[in-house]
């Protein structure tokens, strides 16, 4: 019993079985190793692929110019990498433009009378070369009687049957609406139709804007909506400028 009790102590105050193993020898450092002095490490030599050695530093071709991180020169850099921004062609469809013009006409049948207008315009390519063209203009009727004045809407298609590479010629139609404050023509009605059509050419000028000239037949009437309708037939010619949209 006492023998047994001896054998249990002596197991309890043995330390793990790692603990019965031999500590493992130290290792030796690398001075230590090389004798007590560090090793010494020469300039890093480095092969260019010319046969020209250089040890210790780079040195760049000479005719690589130096970067330049500069502001100026980062923008300089994009704005010359920027690509130019494109320009729809004139009459190309699904484009865009409006013009601003001025007009004069005078009566076929009297050159007394005469119309004035201011108007702006829409135009729509619908097609290549084809577009929707409504206008709105203000006019000025001197005419036998009261002079009147008035505004009209217009819708208009045109036509670009010839194109040069700086100009083009068309043809354009259409009808609208008029309203004034007196009879147009004298002894006529104050609400009239304007069935209208003629030729005109537009010039490149710079910067996609065009310079417009045109002629037009313009026609005022009622329709016979009242009971007088004298009507009136002028020669309109006008000109202008067109911008893209």
């Amino acid at each position: 019993m006492m023998l047994t009790t001896i054998l249990a102590s002596s197991l309890c105050s043995t330390s793990p079985a790692s603990a019965l193993l031999p500590p493992p020898p130290p290792v030796p450092s690398i001075r230590a190793a090389l004798g007590g002095q560090a090793p010494e490490v020469g300039p890093l030599e480095i092969d260019l692929g010319s046969g020209d050695r250089r040890a210790g530093h780079l040195t760049p071709w000479a005719d690589t110019p130096p970067l330049d991180f500069s502001s100026r020169s980062m923008w300089q850099q994009d704005e010359a990498a920027a690509p130019a921004e494109a320009t729809t062609a004139f009459g190309a469809e699904g484009s865009t433009r409006w013009s601003i013009t001025g007009r004069w006409g005078v009566d076929a049948n009297d050159t007394g009378n005469n119309e004035y207008g201011l108007g702006l315009g829409l135009q729509l390519f619908l097609v290549d070369d084809f577009a929707f063209a409504p206008e709105i203009n203000l006019w000025g009727f001197s005419q036998e009687g009261e002079n009147a004045f008035g505004g009209s809407l217009d819708f208009m298609f045109q036509w670009h049957f010839v194109k040069g590479e700086t100009w083009s010629l068309y043809g354009d139609f259409g009808c609208g609406m008029l309203g004034t404050n007196h009879n147009v023509p004298s002894g006529g009605s104050q609400f009239n139709f304007t069935p209208q059509a003629g030729f005109g050419v537009t010039f490149d000028v710079g910067q996609d804007r065009r310079w417009i000239i045109g002629v037009r037949w313009h026609h005022i009437s009622n329709a016979t909506l009242y009971q007088n309708n004298p009507g009136r037939d002028s020669v309109m010619v006008y000109t202008g400028l067109s911008l893209p949209f």
